[in-house]
């Protein structure tokens, strides 16, 4: 059932209904914060089932509680969904009661907030509940299905509430990698599948400073464009996992819903991740038969190219294809950047040489050679 539009008096009892309903769930287990960067989020954890999942996939930002927060957040288990959206909409009640078969998928739109996303989704085929409350700027994430092999599947936790809380003119959470060597951080954009996540996770092995395989935070200062990392967790590919197998200290969490990557806890490496990491240039990442990698200075279309994977990726994983604000934005972020094209080989440790010495003995924005390894033809 949708409902469009409801009064300001009708939406705080849904927020009044959700409070209750997670407090109903049991006593509050923990409150912590989150430091996404540019956001500082009050975590409000009111099932023990949650916490595991918390540690591990956001241990690198995950602290005690603070005096100040731009957000919060409110997590539960929830035992009953088709319950709650009755609890929440008398409607739903009474056609229950008459007998009436009734879709009791619930969502509640403000077309003031947004014509694309729900502010209030109460899914039971999903079973989940996502939710915000624009005036006091509070989310709420209820589950029913907590185990680890099932909850895992979901993919990142809490990634599509971290796109729209961090989403500002001047910041937003992007699916990209980052590292970087002395203060010089590249974002690495492409597709999934074009070797992002193996490229990095094997610049962190090697010393390069790491700020994420997958998903990070961007934010545009006076400074300049910056990234924040988000997640502890890193995914690989099982060929991937297999040639980095006894190089990487990381514990395996699960595989993703479609089985084709394997997520993996690497808090051992904390020390090495970086936050508000300056971002000199762009790559853009491709597999390609050669025996040896190479880095091309991109042409205006290569750049294109480029600008247009980073963007498309971000907006197909958050759902926000409709969203032109966000992808201006993202366009505005990186247009400026220096831009190249890393073609990579089978060999990850000729990859990983080609990189640092691009980083090393190349300066940012110049095309350099190196025999064997950095071309100057331009793609």
């Amino acid at each position: 059932m949708r409902i469009d539009n409801p009064s300001r008096e009708q939406l705080g009892l849904y927020y009044k209904g959700l409070d209750e309903r997670a407090a109903r769930s049991g006593p509050v287990q923990w409150v912590k914060c989150l430091d996404l960067g540019t956001q500082r989020v009050r975590l409000v954890n009111y099932s023990g089932e949650f916490t595991p999942h918390v540690e591990k996939q956001l241990g690198c930002v995950l602290g005690d509680a603070a005096d100040h927060y731009d957000a919060t957040l409110v997590i539960w288990r929830e035992k009953n969904l088709e319950a709650l959206s009755a609890f929440l909409n008398p409607r739903l009640r009474i056609e229950k009661l008459l007998g009436r078969r009734i879709d009791p998928h619930l969502l509640v739109f403000d077309q003031a907030v947004s014509r694309h996303h729900p502010l209030i989704d109460i899914n039971p085929w999903s079973r989940l509940v996502n939710a915000w409350n624009p005036a006091s700027n509070t989310y709420y994430y209820g589950v029913e299905d907590l185990s680890p092999e099932e909850f895992i599947k979901q993919g990142h936790i809490f990634v599509q509430i971290f796109n729209k809380l961090l989403k500002s003119p001047r910041a937003g959470l992007a699916h990209a990698a980052a590292v970087g060597l002395e203060g010089k951080g590249i974002l690495l954009c492409a597709r999934g599948q074009r070797g992002k996540s193996t490229l990095a996770v094997r610049a962190m092995l090697d010393g390069f400073d790491y700020v994420s395989d997958d998903y990070l935070v961007l934010g545009r200062e006076e400074d300049g464009l910056h990234a924040w990392p988000i997640y502890s967790i890193i995914t690989l590919s099982p060929m991937m996992w297999g040639d980095l197998y006894g190089t990487l200290d990381a514990k395996f969490v699960s595989n993703n819903s479609r089985k084709d990557k394997y997520v993996f806890n690497i808090a051992n490496y904390h020390q090495r991740f970086a936050a508000r990491y300056p971002i000199k240039l762009c790559m853009f990442t491709q597999l390609v038969p050669d025996p040896e990698p190479s880095v091309l200075a991109c042409t205006q279309a290569g750049k294109g190219r480029a600008i247009a994977q980073l963007i498309h990726s971000t907006i197909n994983q958050m759902g926000d294809r409709h969203d032109i604000a966000t992808i201006r934005k993202f366009t505005g972020f990186v247009r400026d950047l220096p831009f190249y094209q890393i073609n990579l080989c089978r060999d990850i440790e000729k990859n990983l040489r080609c990189l640092r010495d691009f980083l090393e003995y190349g300066v940012c924005g110049q095309q350099v050679n190196f025999p064997g390894m950095l071309h100057s033809r331009s793609r």
